[in-house]
């Protein structure tokens, strides 16, 4: 084995990864004994590549910083494809190494070769093709330089950046090699400059809007940001903020605009003239469409931006940190008292009509129960289509809890591997809150030996995409055709899944079991446990349309 790729490991060591996901395979084998055989680097082996690269994601997020995926050659690599493309529109630093024949036998019929070259290319920062022969100074100069380019530009952008290596037999070491880490690799470091963001314009505008919101997108909030927003907050500047965004422990935050914003009437009471926007997705529609249709200017707060308009009125982008701008944010101006007793009012209501909302047993009051009784200090991963829209609905009190999702993409593919991933890095318990065709499609990433005892799930399990009964449009097709290419109906329960992933089983289908059984569900225990939620369709169906009805119809003003 060429000593070489022996130290890649300890090259990306230096570069700062600790944390290493492999996929077994032949053609990166010099890469998974160069990584196995590293004493400060935790490799953990996934199977499923697609389910590997998502447990990667939720590492590289809980740790927040880059974590290897290394893969075979051929089909292999291509399963990374949903969560790197997860990981570009979430802005996670994955560092994918790919084993590769030479390029003389791609297209020759030979096994597991594909074009790997730029397979990603609109998903990574950049493609970085390692030289194929060693024999040479130069070459041993370009592997170790590229490895360390690649790796800059992955934390300067927290952006994907793929690594090819194609690699030539021999590979595996001769016998009696004895193989140690070389001592005098040396490591060129970046260092990021600290430019004060311009924020003049910005500052005109504020001062002179009477209609000011804030809105919050996908992200963490750090504690000076929150200071910051809590002062504004007090300034009478109502502050929006979707579930994923993070800003449940703000005073007076307004959570339950995905409902209100629904009414008529009070949509052109609550429309601003000014909105400044930072963090990354949205998941209210309703927001967006309510944005779109106002005349609002609109200021983007990014530190690494790149001109996205979700909202249609983007006006000007600010390169900095949301902290920073705000800390500039100083005079209130002409803000109206009105307008922001309006946004509390509208936030308030709401609040109340879903307190008195007595639903029958359906995925609505299960998720209301659940969002009542999580620990105060928890990690939350919300799986795509209805969770993490139930939880948008209602929102969540104020804790230490953090809610994660897969908004990038907003895929059901990877919700499984990516909490999974959180749970590895974290020793806080770790929620998975998911649908049933979401939990089946992703159980792959259940297959490893890793500890997951303080995993706890929460499968919403409907028997099909019930999503598709609670969206317009759906309604058109034939329910045969409907049931069959849209929600996939099934019988499946979970039991034998839970025991096949030696988790401790649960499972509900009345709302009175609900409250005792989410009591010792959440109690720590040597194992990881799953709780499936059994519910009707139709009743869920009615149960949201009710709602939906209520806050329609509700006088707010």
């Amino acid at each position: 084995m060429n000593q070489i790729h022996f130290d890649t490991s300890e090259i990306c060591y230096q570069l700062g990864i600790r944390d290493a996901v492999f996929s077994p395979g032949s053609r990166n084998a010099p890469l998974s004994i160069s990584f196995s055989r590293h004493p400060k680097i935790h490799t953990r082996v996934v199977v499923d590549e697609r389910s590997a690269g998502f447990i990667a994601l939720g590492i590289a997020q809980q740790t927040k910083k880059p974590v290897v995926i290394c893969c075979t050659s051929g089909t292999a690599l291509l399963n990374y494809g949903p969560a790197i493309a997860e990981a570009y529109y979430s802005r996670t630093p994955l560092i994918i190494l790919s084993g590769d024949r030479p390029s003389e036998w791609i297209d020759q019929w030979d096994g597991q070769t594909i074009r790997q070259q730029n397979v990603f290319r609109s998903f990574v920062k950049e493609f970085i093709q390692m030289p194929t022969s060693l024999n040479f100074e130069d070459a041993q100069w370009a592997y170790h330089k590229k490895i360390v380019h690649g790796f800059h530009l992955a934390n300067q952008s927290n952006i994907p950046v793929h690594i090819n290596f194609p690699f030539r037999e021999p590979f595996y070491p001769e016998k009696n090699q004895k193989l140690a880490f070389s001592q005098d690799i040396k490591i060129a470091k970046s260092y990021p400059a600290q430019n004060q963001p311009d924020c003049e314009a910005l500052i005109n505008d504020w001062v002179n809007a009477k209609k000011k919101i804030i809105v919050i997108g996908q992200g963490h909030l750090s504690d000076d940001c929150i200071n910051e927003l809590t002062r504004l907050a007090d300034q009478n500047i109502p502050i929006i903020a979707d579930i994923i965004s993070n800003g449940h422990n703000l005073i007076g935050v307004i959570q339950h605009h995905d409902l209100f914003l629904d009414n008529k009437i009070l949509q052109g009471y609550l429309k601003p003239d000014l909105l400044v926007t930072f963090g990354k997705s949205i998941i209210s529609k309703n927001l967006k469409l309510f944005i779109r249709k106002s005349l609002a200017t609109q200021w983007h707060i990014d530190s690494q931006p790149e001109l996205q308009d979700p909202f249609q009125r983007l006006s000007g982008i600010i390169e900095g940190n949301p902290e920073q701008v705000l800390y500039h944010l100083i005079d209130p101006g002409q803000q109206s008292q009105v307008f922001a007793n309006l946004w509390k009012e509208a936030q308030d209501q709401t609040a109340q009509l879903l307190n008195r909302y007595k639903a029958p047993h359906s995925e609505f009051s299960a998720m209301r129960k659940i969002l009542k009784k999580i620990p105060k200090d928890i990690q939350i991963h919300l799986g795509n289509s209805m969770p993490v829209r139930y939880a948008n609905f209602l929102g969540i009190a104020p804790s230490a809890s953090r809610i994660w999702a897969n908004r990038g993409t907003s895929g059901i593919d990877g919700s499984n591997g990516t909490a999974i991933g959180h749970a590895l890095s974290s020793n806080q318990l770790s929620l998975l809150v998911t649908g049933d065709l979401s939990f089946l499609y992703d159980r792959n990433a259940f297959f490893h030996n890793e500890n997951l005892s303080n995993m706890r799930i929460i499968v919403l399990n409907n028997f099909g995409g019930g999503i598709f009964d609670l969206i317009s449009g759906p309604e058109t097709f034939d329910l045969l055709e409907k049931n069959k290419f849209l929600i996939s109906s099934h019988k499946k329960n979970l039991r034998h899944s839970a025991l096949d992933m030696g988790f401790e089983y649960h499972k509900c289908d009345e709302s009175s079991e609900l409250n005792a059984l989410l009591k010792h569900f959440f109690e720590t225990s040597g194992v990881g446990k799953l709780l499936e939620i059994q519910t009707q369709q139709t009743i869920n169906k009615q149960v949201f349309k009710t709602l939906k009805k209520i806050i329609y119809e509700h006088k707010f003003i």
